[in-house]
């Protein structure tokens, strides 16, 4: 008995729909809709997360010592235990340092000279009789009753600004005693004056060398053009055609 071949058919699928309705049929659509494709469903976008630092404080006390903090530098309250701390007040700023003004020439208001606290002589005090309480000394040995001293210093501290050079120790004589003004006028009779009279017996004169003792001197000529500013001065009888002329000898005259 012959066996009779029957031809295989091939299978087909066919798409089974399921009537759903409302919500359901979009659930049920979107459930078919999985399972027909191949492609995987997007992935929501997701922030990406650094990764922890290997050492978080040493990380905070770097941020908290930063220039960018604004303060005097110290730790961040985040470097230490948490606990906020006030930032200290900035130090006061340094007032700035004024340098000291070349003397401006006056007859008065010159300050004292440094370290002499002498008072001027009052009218019990004789000439050539001063004491040490009514005297400043002004360098080289000389000394002047304490308003001369001061303008003369101030004159050496202008002289000096102006040529580089000392006038102090130019000096060669400035107060006398009476003894002393004695013994000048028994050496120079006829030149020094009577012993009790003279201006060097007040501390009020000075006779100066470094070329002074010349009126063609450089030096006569800038004390000549100077000097009075301070309240110094070559007399009229020690000047050019005075009655005894000596161009060394200059005479300080106080304000009051």
């Amino acid at each position: 008995m012959s066996r009779a071949r029957h031809k295989r058919r091939p299978v087909r699928f066919r798409r089974l729909v399921l009537p759903v309705a409302g919500a359901g049929a979009a659930a049920g659509a979107a459930v078919g809709a999985t399972m027909l494709t191949s492609e995987p469903a997007p992935l929501a976008a997701v922030a990406p997360v650094s990764p922890a630092p290997s050492d978080i404080d040493e990380l905070r006390e770097e941020a908290a010592g930063g220039p960018a903090r604004g303060d005097d530098g110290g730790p961040s309250p985040l470097a230490g235990a948490g606990t906020a701390t006030t930032a200290p007040s900035p130090s006061p700023t340094a007032a700035p340092v004024t340098p000291t003004p070349t003397p401006t020439p006056s007859p008065t208001g010159f300050p004292p000279v440094a370290g002499c606290d002498a008072t001027l002589p009052g009218d019990d005090v004789a000439n050539g009789e001063l004491g040490d309480e009514h005297l400043c000394a002004i360098g080289s040995g000389q000394r002047l009753r304490p308003d001369a001293a001061a303008s003369f210093v101030a004159l050496d501290a202008f002289y000096r600004a102006e040529t580089g050079e000392g006038l102090i120790e130019c000096v060669t004589d400035s107060y006398r005693s009476y003894e002393a003004q004695v013994d000048v006028a028994d050496r120079k009779p006829g030149l020094a004056a009577e012993p009790g009279t003279s201006e060097h017996g007040w501390g009020l004169a000075v006779d100066v060398g470094c070329g002074a003792n010349s009126f063609d001197g450089a030096l006569y000529d800038w004390l000549d053009d100077n000097a009075d500013e301070f309240g110094w001065e070559n007399p009229d009888w020690a000047r050019p055609g005075g009655s005894t002329p000596e161009p060394w000898h200059w005479e300080f005259t106080p304000a009051s």
